[in-house]
């Protein structure tokens, strides 16, 4: 609220005047509207200030309502949690496709669910985050242009929705940016890419010229699908843009961020050099600041290890070329909105020291987050090899909180530590008779994140049953001991030898070669489940398929079962 006299002077100077346009004063925007001035700043100032960023992902985008994808209503207090994890700007998705209250020609929009949407935004603005607000899913709902089926009448929509959008957020200071539309869809080409071109120069038309403090707001402009190539390839810029934010999504590479064929591992030298290549040809291309609205790890499975060097090269890399990066979370890949807790909080430690330029020690390539040693085999030291990047190793404290003894319990070598069996022998496996985990072992450096690394006790897993006959009309839930494990990824091969799908990964390594997808298949507590989409392709195969079914450590070529499906 504003203060008396400064009411008293703004519509003083109004009553004076007598001119009330539909463009307000900034002043009467701020004391109206309850929020400060606005200040004009430039996307480079604004990318340096909104690194790093959170989605709101599957809340407000959600359809057909906030809570239908299973994520609680978003309140004050989750903001304030994600302020204090060290984030500084949100991106609320928002679909409006279920929240029209009127259809052709006004496409009105349902005024609670406006009020909704303003009371998040308005959360964000006064716990200082910079917020960005978007067309969300609608864009494979109805906002899909390259289909020319009433294109007239769906871009008539669009610009219809956005002319409410403007209007209602026109009073809102300098940190909320609007993004016109979010991953456009469409197939690799020029010609589709135009299509979203001039989608994007409406939308800035009509922000531009709906006042308020709209004529110098913030905006980011996607390209076809928000695809970094197809961006440098296509993307203009809309005239009167300025000043506006470019903005991408990076999900690569897709296999990994999704635990995708087999694809359980990243890191190497090549790895990073395919990311910072594509960082390298937007830069190039824009020589400006760009928002990675989306990226992250999706899959299900992803091995910790793998994913915190993962974390810190997206973070750091992208900071080195003026890339701001939001988080993507749906609410369960890593903060968990009901307990209140960040589900690897490691991870969550590596991405804000990235985006500060601290220094992490991270574990070296293909050192998993966990030490797998075998059920009855000789106990010996074990090696935890380590990426120090500069920093030191001070110790090492084990799940009680115990320091161990350097020296006796673990040594240090230039590439990391080494357990010792005497350690392992007498406190950590003292009690062989139990599978799983059997301690945590936390690597404390003098700075960046502490690494803890599980010891676990495994065995192969084993299946009471190895042979179904199914009709494939509902899912197969296959009862599996996992020997103190977890499931890393699942082959398939018909009874021929031919890949049951996919035949083309038989380009990729060994590893990943026959491999299928989260998605076809899942975990729920003890069961594997196979999903009847799977089976039904088993059944179109005509013949038994053997479904081979990897636990980690994936290095062990014998920790795996095999189960036969056959779909009648």
């Amino acid at each position: 609220m504003c203060p008396p006299d400064e009411l008293a002077s703004v519509f003083g100077t109004l009553h004076t005047d007598m001119q009330l346009s539909n463009i307000l004063t900034g002043a009467v925007l701020a004391c109206v509207s309850g929020v400060n001035a606005f200040t004009k700043v430039t996307a480079e100032q604004a990318w340096s200030a909104m690194n790093p960023g959170w989605n709101l992902g599957n809340t407000l985008d959600a359809v057909p309502d906030e809570t239908s994808w299973g994520n609680p209503k978003a309140d004050a207090t989750l903001l304030d949690e994600i302020k204090a994890s060290g984030y500084k700007s949100i991106r609320l998705p928002v679909t409006w496709t279920d929240h029209f209250a009127t259809e052709a020609p006004d496409w009105t929009v349902n005024k609670t669910w406006m009020d909704r949407v303003e009371q998040v935004v308005d959360w964000s603005l006064d716990r200082q985050f910079w917020v960005v607000i978007n067309v969300h899913h609608d864009s494979w709902q109805w906002a899909d242009f390259t289909d020319t089926t009433d294109f007239d009448a769906r871009m008539a929509k669009f610009e219809k929705l956005w002319v409410q959008i403007a209007d209602r957020f026109k009073a809102k200071n300098e940190r909320l940016i609007f993004e016109s539309l979010n991953e456009p869809p469409g197939d690799d080409t020029e010609a589709d890419a135009e299509v979203y071109n001039d989608m994007n120069q409406r939308f800035v038309n009509i922000v531009r010229g709906s006042g308020g403090f709209n004529k110098d707001r913030l905006l980011t402009l996607p390209g076809l699908k928000t695809n970094i190539a197809d961006t440098v390839n296509w993307f203009k810029v809309p005239a009167n843009a300025s000043n506006y934010i470019l903005h991408v999504h990076d999900y690569d590479p897709w296999g990994f961020v999704s635990t995708s064929w087999g694809q359980t591992f990243w890191g190497t030298a090549s790895d990073k050099q395919t990311i910072e290549d594509t960082f390298i040809s937007l830069q190039t291309k824009f020589a400006a600041p760009a928002l990675i609205g989306e990226w992250g790890v999706t899959g299900k499975s992803i091995e910790r290890g793998y994913a915190w060097n993962y974390f810190d090269f997206m973070v750091r890399t992208a900071r080195k070329y003026n890339l701001t990066t939001q988080l993507w979370d749906n609410g369960f890949d890593h903060y968990d909105r009901v307990a209140h807790a960040w589900r690897d909080p490691v991870k969550q430690t590596i991405l804000i020291n990235a985006a500060k330029g601290v220094v992490n020690a991270l574990p070296a390539y293909d050192q998993l987050s966990a030490v797998y040693i075998k059920a009855n085999s000789t106990v010996t030291a074990v090696p935890i090899e380590l990426t120090l990047n500069g920093n030191t190793i001070l110790s090492v404290t084990n799940a009680n909180g115990k320091t161990l003894k350097r020296g006796t319990e673990y040594t240090v070598s230039a590439t990391g530590i080494n357990v010792t069996a005497s350690y392992l022998t007498t406190t950590a496996l003292a009690d062989k008779t139990t599978l799983g985990l059997k301690d945590t072992l936390t690597v404390r450096f003098n700075a960046g994140v502490n690494l803890p690394f599980d010891i676990r006790l495994y065995a192969a897993p084993t299946a009471a049953t190895k042979s179904y006959t199914v009709d494939g009309s509902t899912d197969l839930s296959i009862p599996v001991n996992a020997g103190g494990s977890s499931l890393a990824t699942v082959k398939a091969l018909r009874r021929d030898g031919v890949y049951l799908k996919d035949d083309w990964t038989q380009w990729l390594g060994p590893l990943q070669q026959a491999r299928i997808n989260w998605g076809d298949f899942d975990v729920s507590g003890s069961n594997v489940v196979v999903y009847s989409a799977l089976l039904q392709t088993i059944k179109a195969s005509g013949q038994t398929v053997d479904l081979t079914l990897e636990y980690w450590p994936r290095t062990d070529a014998a920790n795996n079962v095999t189960i036969a499906v056959t779909v009648q």
